[in-house]
């Protein structure tokens, strides 16, 4: 690139099924990352995690929750720094690196600030510090800018929940007690506003977090602090870090402060930065880099497994982001102009893209205290003011349905709600990579599915990640209702 890129690494959204198995075959990066993490986990009683990542068929985020939390946060963050570690080594220079939450420790360690080892300890300690936090707390994705989702806490009269991440213009992040996200929700709903739970047990980003920052930075007593190799910017404390500052102290104050992504790549951009790459699976930073600052150049090369390879060689070259299969297969793309909705990840507190132009799109910034109705309780049951048309239920009563025409309503539907050709929504088109539908918007896209088959699950429940193509989401519907 004729501009240093931004390397950006992602938090515990960012994990793809079948990530970096190609690439390990071109770049022994990979297997040598991944077998120092394995030796410092080993040493803390943590399975190994190449087996996981690529031994039989490729494991879905849900397979892997049902693993030791450190199994896919290591496999998260090792995935991130064999990235850093392909790129450079090819004599790719990154004038910055930003990590997003989590990210920010595969940053530190990629910059020379802490060993790899040192690295796997602290994503351990960080685990053990949010155990006893699971199931007090918990964060959801609201598509709307950050003074608006501010004001969804202020209608609600709702104290301990906050903003605890601003990711894209149109995309917040909320934290608090369970109960005060249900009522969110309900809010979000009768507003007919995005919003989608993350899946992760605790309210990160919390001002409650206060002793779990102290529990982490016990935990990382002894780790020893390098002189920096490459400048970090922080999104957390806004400014970057240096070799004066006690970076394990920073990470502590990581927890309980908010991610301000947006303003982060504001400034960066300001100062001249141009080209981001995305040091991680998928592309959800990018894309909100995308959004935030439309016009910059962005690689995001792990973004499609199955073109692993071409991607990293796009981000060496400098070239925009590499082909997807559709491209590939002679599909036009849709209207690459910004996404207006960005969502996190599904098990974390990062970013994914929505179409500009979907049907129910999130409303221009307004002050959410106008539009509650007033004869109407914001405790309303989910799904009011989400009224598709629904043919007759094909539901277990009514026998399993036919799977092309379930695969029909589903182009229909999509098609409608995308404002997308058709022919575009084939069956093993990639919603998210090929499409831009976010795991925000598809949840949304979901709820419609889930009425419109009459499905028992609520589309929170709906295992989002592994729904990637509408062939799998109709393949999904006619087995449910068997």
């Amino acid at each position: 690139m004729p501009d240093r890129p931004v390397f950006l690494f992602p938090g515990l959204g960012a994990y793809s099924p079948g990530v970096l198995r190609q690439a390990r075959n071109s770049y022994d990066e990979v297997d040598a990352t991944f077998e120092e993490i394995d030796a410092a986990a080993a040493r803390l009683d943590v399975p190994p995690v190449p087996p996981v990542l690529f031994d039989g068929e490729p494991r879905s985020i849900r397979r892997l929750l049902a693993e030791p939390a450190e199994v896919l946060q290591l496999a998260i963050f090792g995935v991130s720094v064999a990235v850093h570690r392909i790129l450079t080594a090819r004599g790719v220079q990154p004038r910055l690196l930003v990590g997003h939450s989590f990210g920010e420790m595969a940053a530190l360690v990629a910059a020379g600030a802490f060993s790899l080892a040192d690295g796997v300890r602290m994503v351990c300690a960080r685990a053990a510090a949010l155990r006893p936090w699971e199931g007090r707390g918990g964060m959801a994705a609201i598509g709307v800018d950050h003074g608006t989702a501010g004001h969804v806490a202020g209608v609600l009269d709702e104290p301990d929940l906050v903003v605890a991440c601003l990711n894209a213009p149109r995309q917040t992040v909320l934290a608090g007690p369970l109960p005060a996200l249900d009522r969110a929700e309900r809010l979000a709903t009768t507003l007919d506003v995005l919003f989608a739970r993350l899946h992760l047990p605790y309210a990160s980003h919390h001002p409650s977090m206060r002793p779990a920052a102290a529990d982490f930075l016990d935990r990382m007593r002894g780790m020893r602090q390098l002189p920096l190799q490459h400048a970090v910017y922080s999104p957390i404390h806004g400014r970057r870090y240096t070799d004066d500052d006690d970076l394990k102290a920073a990470l502590a104050e990581c927890l309980v402060l908010p991610v301000r992504f947006t303003d982060a790549v504001r400034e960066l951009h300001t100062k001249g930065c141009t080209a981001f790459v995305e040091s991680g699976a998928l592309n959800a930073l990018t894309k909100c880099v995308e959004q935030t600052v439309p016009g910059v150049r962005t690689v995001a090369p792990l973004v499609d497994p199955e073109e692993e390879v071409e991607g990293l060689r796009a981000a060496v070259d400098g070239t925009a982001q590499p082909p997807t299969r559709a491209s590939r297969n002679g599909r036009s793309r849709p209207d690459p102009s910004p996404p207006e909705v960005q969502v996190v990840g599904v098990v974390g507190d990062d970013p994914q893209p929505a179409h500009p132009r979907t049907a129910g799109r999130v409303p221009e910034p307004r002050d959410v205290r106008a539009r509650v109705p007033e004869d109407r309780d914001v405790d309303a049951q989910p799904g009011e003011g989400i009224r598709p048309s629904q043919p007759a239920p094909v539901g277990p009563e009514a026998g399993a349905p036919d799977r092309h025409r379930v695969l029909a309503e589903l182009r229909e539907l999509y098609a409608d709600a995308l404002e997308y050709p058709t022919d575009l929504l084939t069956e093993d088109a990639l919603l998210e990579a090929e499409l831009g539908v976010d795991s925000l918007k598809q949840t949304s896209l979901l709820g419609r599915v889930v009425q419109r088959f009459d499905l028992p699950e609520r589309p929170a429940e709906l295992p989002v990640w592994e729904l990637p193509t509408l062939g799998r989401i109709a393949d999904y519907v006619t087995g449910a209702s068997r």
